[in-house]
C-alpha cells in the first residue's frame, strides 16, 4: 500500500502530541538524559519551546502519513528548517503498521517535501539505543556526522567505616 503525506489536521496534532510527548521522554530516560519523575515535563516544554506556534510555526511543516486508499492515519512526520537544512525532528508509525515498509516510504516522502520547501539536505537525531531506525537510515543513505558514547559507572563499592 501506498503513503501520502497529508498536513496535519487539528485532530492529527492533538493525536500526535498525546504520542510524542511520552515517547519523547521515555526515550531520554532509556537513554539517561532525563530522570523519570521530570522526563514528562520536560518533554511538553521541548516541544512547546520548538513549537511556540503550535502547527503554525514558522519554518516547521507536520504531516500525518495516511495510506492512499484508504485515508488511514499510519504515523507522523515533523520536518523544520534548522540552519539552511531541513531537520528530521519527528517520524513515527502507529505500531500496527510497523514493519510494514511505510517507515522507508516515509521517508522518500520526506525527502520530496523537503526539496519542495527549498532544502538541499535533512539532518537528523537518533538515539543510540533506536537501532531500527539507525539501520533505516543507513539503508536509505543517511551518513553518521557524529557519535557521542557514554558509559554507566556502577555505584561505588560501600567499604567499612564509610
Amino acid at each position: 500500500m501506498e503513503l501520502q503525506l497529508q498536513p496535519m489536521s487539528d485532530q492529527d496534532y492533538t493525536d500526535w502530541l498525546a504520542d510524542i510527548i511520552p515517547e519523547y521522554a521515555q526515550e531520554k530516560v532509556a537513554n539517561g538524559t532525563w530522570i523519570e519523575a521530570e522526563s514528562l515535563q520536560k518533554s511538553r516544554e521541548s516541544i512547546n519551546s520548538l513549537l511556540p506556534q503550535g502547527m503554525t510555526t514558522e519554518n516547521h511543516y507536520l504531516f500525518s502519513l495516511r495510506l492512499s486508499e484508504s485515508d488511514e492515519r499510519v504515523g507522523f512526520l515533523w520536518i523544520g528548517r534548522y540552519e539552511q537544512a531541513a531537520y528530521l525532528y519527528d517520524i513515527s508509525i502507529v505500531k500496527a503498521h510497523r514493519r510494514k515498509g511505510y517507515g522507508r516510504q516515509a521517508m522518500q516522502l520526506l525527502e520530496i517535501a523537503a526539496a519542495q520547501h527549498g532544502f538541499d539536505q535533512i539532518s537528523l537525531h537518533v538515539f543510540g539505543e533506536n537501532r531500527i531506525a539507525r539501520e533505516l537510515y543507513l539503508s536509505v543513505g543517511y551518513v553518521i556526522t557524529d557519535l557521542t558514547m557514554r558509559k554507566k559507572l556502577p555505584a561505588p563499592k560501600q567499604t567499612a567505616g564509610s
